[in-house]
């Protein structure tokens, strides 16, 4: 008797655990290891929804997922501006093939209605991704409203009202492992900041300085790309991205590994002698900060290698120039690729934050200086804060 209750109670836990098994394990064995595989994270669940259907099957299909480049888009749709294919308004994963429509039919799963301003759900998207589509390389690029750390703007989801804001994303790092590419499909994506945070984390970055059109990137020529030499290098692919997306006015391709590091040295030494300095040249620190590149709609976005050449050509003092011809040659050492159009001559490819006076000290500027790591490690904030006044 003993030994039938052991029996039973044994049937019954198997078929338990095999049952939860099942609810969280693909029911199809993971697709051979490729060379890459293209996740592309869709937040379309706001007043870009128009573009979601357009990307997947003008941008993505087209070449779509061999054996050795795979591509996974999690699309999220939203308020129903776009009625095609029923106008569905879930979360679906679709695991993209040649000349595939983004009809909900054709995704792989439905996730229901998902906040892509949520981390948990990129942690979600990475980690199905890679167990089922397993790569030598990744790529994540984001689709969606974008503006570098500022809070209240990344991947956007109106049904959720969140966004993926910079302390969200940091914390969602390390349970995404390592991605080798990640592009920002996005407004104001290319900053200091950014950069800063995938240092470590990834190979290269690609994204715009400013806002972006609805062309943005052209997968399409990317993927062609890979599918011709799977064997691309990660700043290679990253190149491609930041050439595709030759319909904006600004994008470049940027290296954050250890290569990040002299950008960071030569930073640390700039901005301890603009502190130094601050009481005998302020007013040529104004000049050079007038002079410097910024952005539409957003004056607060300046470029920082013309930031730290105006600073040279200006100010007198050798050893401030010589800190900031440093700088300028460390970030030479990381833009892998980048281009802009006529009417941003003096963009290099990174934007930094800057204020300018006491009035632009406003929730940003508190939020950036208790919470972005950028601050927090450099001696950027402390100047500012010396010199907004």
């Amino acid at each position: 008797m003993r030994n039938q209750i052991r029996s039973t109670f044994t049937f019954v836990f198997v078929l338990v655990l095999l049952t939860a098994l099942a609810g969280t394990v693909s029911a199809a064995p993971p697709a051979p290891q490729a060379k890459w595989t293209v996740m592309v994270y869709i937040s379309g669940d706001n007043n870009l929804e128009d573009y979601v259907v357009k990307d997947i099957e003008t941008e993505l299909a087209p070449i779509g997922s061999s054996a050795d480049v795979q591509v996974v888009a999690l699309a999220d749709r939203g308020p129903g501006y776009d009625t095609s294919y029923g106008g569905w308004q879930t979360t679906k994963l679709f695991h993209v093939t040649q000349g595939m429509t983004a009809d909900g039919a054709n995704a792989v799963a439905d996730w229901g209605e998902r906040n892509m301003g949520d981390p948990q759900t990129l942690i979600d998207f990475v980690t199905w991704t890679k167990a089922n589509y397993p790569a030598d390389h990744y790529a994540l690029i984001f689709w969606g409203h974008g503006w570098n750390w500022h809070p209240g703007y990344v991947m956007a989801d109106d049904t959720d009202g969140d966004t993926l804001d910079y302390e969200e994303e940091k914390a969602a790092l390390p349970l995404l492992g390592f991605i080798d590419v990640v592009g920002y499909d996005g407004c104001n994506m290319a900053s200091i900041e950014i950069l800063n945070l995938w240092h470590g984390h990834a190979t290269a970055v690609t994204g715009s300085q400013e806002y972006v059109g609805w062309e943005g990137l052209q997968y399409e020529q990317v993927l062609a790309q890979l599918a011709a030499n799977p064997s691309m290098t990660a700043d290679q692919v990253a190149v491609a991205f930041s050439q595709s997306a030759s319909a904006d006015k600004t994008w470049a391709a940027l290296a954050v590994d250890s290569r990040f590091d002299t950008v960071l040295t030569a930073f640390n030494n700039w901005t301890s002698a603009l502190h130094g300095g601050l009481a005998t040249h302020r007013k040529k620190y104004d000049r050079a900060f007038g002079a410097t590149q910024d952005f539409w709609q957003a004056p607060m976005d300046k470029d920082l290698y013309d930031m730290a050449y105006e600073i040279k050509r200006n100010v007198a003092d050798t050893n401030i120039k010589n800190k900031s011809q440093a700088v300028m040659d460390a970030l030479n050492g990381i833009i892998l690729h980048q281009y802009h159009t006529n009417a941003y001559s003096d963009s290099h490819g990174i934007t930094i934050y800057y204020v300018s006076s006491a009035a632009g000290k406003d929730s940003d500027y508190t939020y950036y200086r208790a919470t972005i790591d950028f601050a927090l490690q450099t001696g950027w904030d402390e100047f500012l804060d010396a010199y907004a006044k």
